[in-house]
């Protein structure tokens, strides 16, 4: 008898020992956060789309704001004059009789990201590949891309919301990276020739 109760406290204490090491190992599993709200670090909107690096409340230190949205370029005395889409969506303000970015609404469709090579980059994997944050305003899910031809990102794939993504944009991207020389691993040097024309 006291050897059968050996054995059982020994059975009940080498279960305790697991579960006590097996959860700092779950929870050392990276949690992803492409998708969640990040910020810019400045007050005033951006005039366009915007990668910002370093974001530091971002995994990969990245910040994107993807839409193209192209606020009307006449005169405006109100609002309501700069958001024509019939959507509700203030998506400009009219500040001194002109169209711009509403700094709310940039900061609602901003998201963090992360440098990848296709599609599935963007997508959660099995355990220990959680990319994706668990809240996010995206709804049509990730998709890699490339979102500049000018800056420090230029012609690199980022994990960009669908949403914000139109075909017509990403293949004037692509035509346009296509001119650039590649290194030896086949990325676009933005800096070695001329910038090709817009498209």
């Amino acid at each position: 008898m006291p050897a059968n109760r050996t054995l059982a406290l020994l059975r009940t204490a080498a279960t305790l020992l697991g579960a006590t090491l097996l959860v700092p190992l779950l929870s050392a599993c990276p949690k992803g956060d492409i998708g969640a709200p990040c910020n810019h670090g400045d007050v005033q909107a951006p005039e366009s789309q915007v990668v910002t690096f370093p974001a530091l409340s971002c995994n990969d230190l990245l910040c994107v704001f993807a839409q193209k949205d192209s606020p009307p370029t006449k005169p405006c005395k109100s609002d309501v004059e700069c958001n024509t889409t019939g959507d509700g969506i203030t998506r400009f303000t009219c500040t001194n009789n002109d169209c711009q970015l509403d700094s709310t609404y940039v900061l609602q469709r901003s998201m963090c990201s992360r440098a990848c090579n296709d599609d599935t980059d963007c997508e959660d994997g099995g355990i220990g590949k959680k990319v994706l944050a668990k809240e996010t305003s995206c709804e049509s899910g990730f998709k890699c891309a490339q979102l500049q031809k000018l800056g420090e990102f230029c012609c690199q794939t980022l994990c960009v919301c669908g949403d914000d993504l139109s075909e017509g944009t990403l293949a004037d991207l692509k035509t346009a990276c296509d001119k650039f020389q590649k290194d030896a691993d086949g990325k676009p040097m933005c800096n070695t020739m001329e910038m090709p024309p817009t498209m």
